[in-house]
């Protein structure tokens, strides 16, 4: 067969099993119907019933409140899960009573208790066992529901002091309400003009309508009109003329709280001098430590031990020492992309520990796209190295540069491969739901799940070696042919920026490692949700991470102490002969996979069979190393750092 017609075959192959893939995860598991909650206002005791179709008969059912809670002048609860268990009392419906707990849990309990408004779904679970022993479940949803829940009986002081407040908000807005009640909302009677109370009428209220809700909560008394204060604006809804409209009212001059929308962009930037200031730079300083110590035992010498105890703060020497350096930029350079190239660098690998998932909840921003936002933000490093080269005027910079960019493009190909498919073994983009879909113990890992996830586990390992430019893969800052690559005519600062980026790109690319292939932050025989409810149980996930993200850290710093630098065209040969092909078979292995999806003793079999396999290589290995230590009459020193 011709290479035209072999490849053509293969990529027709390709595409094909990537359409029955994507039209296999199409299928929803959502099987019951569920139609309505009643009532929509509650109290204490009330009777909630929840209608639908076809329910199981007599069966327990678990009930979830997923939304946000709104109460008046108090920030919005978010992304609340309430569960509350029930029994299905006919095919078609399922009642239970509001307790004092479920009504504490939504209002608030006894004097912070207050009227609130639930909006969010109410999701209705009855979980079974099949017959293979797995837990399975059946489920359905109302969404968009608006649920009122209001206090007991409260003093009169209290309700007083409510509805004094409501009517000082009302009155700084610009509107005055009707004396005689409204069933359900506040009828307006007219809407003021004077220069200090515009904001009503800006907002584009008239006399006659009716406020149905205000910042979220529905709104039945003036008590119910005041604002959370965390926001300039809040949502208003009025009915007028028998329909439903919104609009936004500015309360910043009223509301006692600082607006978050108006300091959002210090918080990111508090965010990004925190992430940079407090870990990014430590951990890259720390791996240089540790690198020099390790460095060091394998060559037979001490490393550095002097500042500090076994010389631990010699990082922060050296750092100090590059700041008082002179910064030097050459006359032939081009100014500003030269001295804008380090901090390019720096920012792509410090944005990535905006998604890095330390814990259940200790990551900054839990993004429904972050493995995608580590793949792209992390090219801004190849742009930076390739501006360096360039503007640095110099031929071994520039070659340095056009290395490193060939290099990180032509792996990133592979890299990407094996990331989609992890996440077409999880089907989400989510750092936290790809550790979710794994499990504590090592053969509930994604790098266990089949031989071919285990094979991609190294691709993946490989490829993030060559794109952080490490041994065997640093061609781009060849001492013996580029002198220092792209970074040979700078000096002081920005020279430690980009060894700042590189040092950090190695705890990146291990702990992003770790959380696609080694489970993250699982703790063995402990489910996500308890580990997520304990403070002491989310401690010991973080520490479980970045124990194997060190670990992977070892390895880099063992392989580039280990094994001699290789040349540009057997890099090269490496990527485009076998990892680029090797990655597309396994992506079409994990698409059948996906669609066979193996359960109960067929999956833990494989699973099993793949963890012992490599188990078997690791003692293999290690019978190996404790041979040649013994032919060699060689001391051996487990602990670097003594």
């Amino acid at each position: 067969m011709r290479p035209k017609s072999f490849a053509a075959w293969i990529t027709l192959l390709f595409l094909t099993t990537l359409a029955v893939w994507g039209c296999s995860r199409g299928h929803d598991l959502d099987l019951l119907t569920v139609l309505d909650i009643t009532p929509r206002e509650l109290d204490l005791g009330d009777r909630i019933e929840i209608i639908g179709v076809d329910f199981p008969e007599g069966k327990p059912a678990e009930i979830y409140f997923e939304g946000d809670l709104y109460r008046p002048g108090r920030p919005v609860e978010k992304s609340v899960s309430i569960r509350v268990d029930a029994v299905s009392s006919s095919s078609s419906r399922i009642d239970f009573q509001l307790t004092q707990g479920l009504h504490d849990r939504i209002a608030g309990a006894g004097a912070d208790a207050i009227h609130t408004t639930f909006r969010g779904d109410v999701r209705v679970v009855f979980p079974s066992v099949a017959s293979d022993g797995m837990k399975k479940s059946v489920s359905g949803a109302v969404h968009g529901a608006v649920i009122d829940v209001r206090p007991p009986t409260m003093r009169r002081a209290v309700i007083e002091s409510r509805q004094r407040k409501g009517e000082q908000v009302l009155a700084a807005l610009g509107i005055e309400i009707e004396d005689s009640p409204t069933s359900g909302g506040l009828k307006i009677k007219a809407v003021s003009e004077a220069p200090e109370n515009l904001a009503a009428k800006q907002a584009g209220l008239l006399a006659g309508d009716v406020i149905k809700s205000f910042d979220g909560i529905s709104v039945a008394d003036k008590g119910d009109v005041i604002p959370s204060g965390t926001s300039r604006f809040a949502d208003v809804g009025i009915e007028r003329g028998g329909q439903l409209e919104f609009r936004k009212i500015e309360v910043s001059k009223i509301a006692k709280g600082v607006p978050t929308d108006l300091v959002g962009a210090a918080i990111l930037l508090l965010v990004a001098v925190m992430t940079v200031g407090v870990f990014m730079s430590p951990t890259a300083g720390i791996i240089t430590w540790v690198e020099r110590r390790v460095a060091g035992r394998m060559q037979s010498r001490i490393g550095p031990n002097r500042s500090g105890p076994q010389g631990f703060l010699q990082w922060l020497a050296d750092g100090v020492k590059s700041l008082l350096k002179e910064d030097i930029v050459p006359a032939e350079a081009d100014g500003p992309m030269f001295r804008l190239a380090p901090y390019l660098v720096f920012v792509g690998v410090s944005a990535t520990f905006v998604v890095m998932p330390f814990g259940h909840y200790l990551i900054a921003a839990d993004l429904d796209i972050g493995i995608l936002f580590v793949v792209a933000v992390t090219s801004l490093v190849t742009i930076g190295l390739m501006t360096g080269g360039w503007a640095s005027n110099n031929k071994w910079s520039l070659l340095g540069g056009i290395r490193s960019a060939a290099q990180t493009i032509s792996y990133e190909i592979p890299g990407a491969i094996a990331i989609v498919c992890v996440v077409m073994m999880t089907g989400s983009l989510r750092m936290q739901d790809i550790i979710r879909a794994q499990g504590g113990l090592p053969w509930d890992w994604y790098m266990f799940r089949n031989p071919v996830m285990f094979l991609l586990f190294f691709l993946y390992f490989i490829t993030a070696l060559a794109e952080g430019n490490r041994a065997p893969f640093d061609l781009p800052e060849a001492e013996s042919e580029l002198v220092a690559g792209y970074s040979t005519e700078y000096s002081g600062m920005r020279y430690v920026f980009f060894f700042f980026g590189e040092w950090a790109n190695v705890f990146v690319m291990s702990g992003i490692a770790s959380a696609l292939f080694l489970g993250g932050w699982q703790v063995p025989f402990v489910d996500a949700m308890t580990q997520g409810n304990s403070f002491w149980w989310q401690a010991l996930g973080a520490f479980i991470f970045l124990s194997k993200a060190w670990f992977l850290v070892f390895v880099v710093i063992w392989i580039r102490w280990t094994l001699p630098r290789i040349r540009i065209d057997q890099l090269m040969n490496l990527c485009w002969k076998w990892l680029v092909p090797g990655a597309f078979v396994a992506f079409v292995f994990t698409a059948l996979w996906t669609l066979w999806n193996p359960e109960g003793a067929v999956r833990w079999a494989i699973s099993g069979a793949t963890f012992l396999a490599f188990v078997a290589i690791v003692i293999q290995f290690g019978r190996r190393v404790a041979f040649a230590m013994r032919n060699m009459h060689a001391n051996v020193h487990l602990n670097p750092f003594l």
